[in-house]
């Protein structure tokens, strides 16, 4: 459960950076409407529900999904963090909350199966306090990358660089043979 605790920590920053900094990325790009702002936020928000829905037509191989919805939310974070017009900050965003929706899930489902089911409740329990740490620490990631990357965008795009690196880093380990009988090697 460590690795996958730690995963979803890193998965609940990247999470939460869209509804938490939208504002300001919007904001920096001259964009103080509040009406704008809910706008955006909502259409993130329903981006994010069409990923979930998509999550359930995802192939049952799971050796790769990870990885390539990181790699998803990393292509939106960079657009968000490159974006100079208001219809390519809400195309990242759109791009990023898609692979959220279908994100989420997929560290839920790959939790589960590495818990036995009479230490499900246990374990659910620590990948929620993963998650809620990572909620805790998003704004406070991004506000320390700010500083040196020097602005909230540039800040969000180095996040989508790490993003990426990470993914890459996860695509490469899912790429070797999975030992016998782990969850990996049964397909759902």
């Amino acid at each position: 459960m460590a690795g996958i605790c730690l995963l979803t920590v890193f998965g609940a920053v990247v999470f939460y950076t869209v509804p938490v900094e939208m504002a300001y990325l919007l904001d920096d790009l001259g964009t103080d409407s509040t009406g704008t702002i809910g706008a955006v936020t909502a259409v993130a928000s329903a981006a994010t529900v069409l990923g979930s829905v998509l999550f359930t037509r995802l192939s049952p191989d799971r050796r790769h999904r990870i990885p390539l919805l990181l790699a998803l939310r990393a292509a939106g974070f960079l657009l968000m963090g490159l974006a100079d017009s208001l219809p390519l900050l809400i195309a990242g965003a759109i791009v990023n909350c898609v692979g959220t929706g279908m994100l989420l899930p997929s560290l839920v489902t790959r939790a589960m199966s590495l818990l036995e089911f009479a230490d499900r409740g246990r374990g659910m329990g620590l990948w929620t306090a993963a998650f809620f740490l990572g909620e805790f620490l998003c704004p406070l990631v991004l506000l320390a990358g700010k500083g040196p990357a020097g602005s909230l965008a540039s800040a969000v795009a180095l996040l989508g660089v790490t993003t990426a690196v990470l993914a890459a880093a996860l695509l490469l380990t899912a790429r070797r043979p999975a030992p016998a009988g782990s969850p990996e090697s049964v397909q759902q």
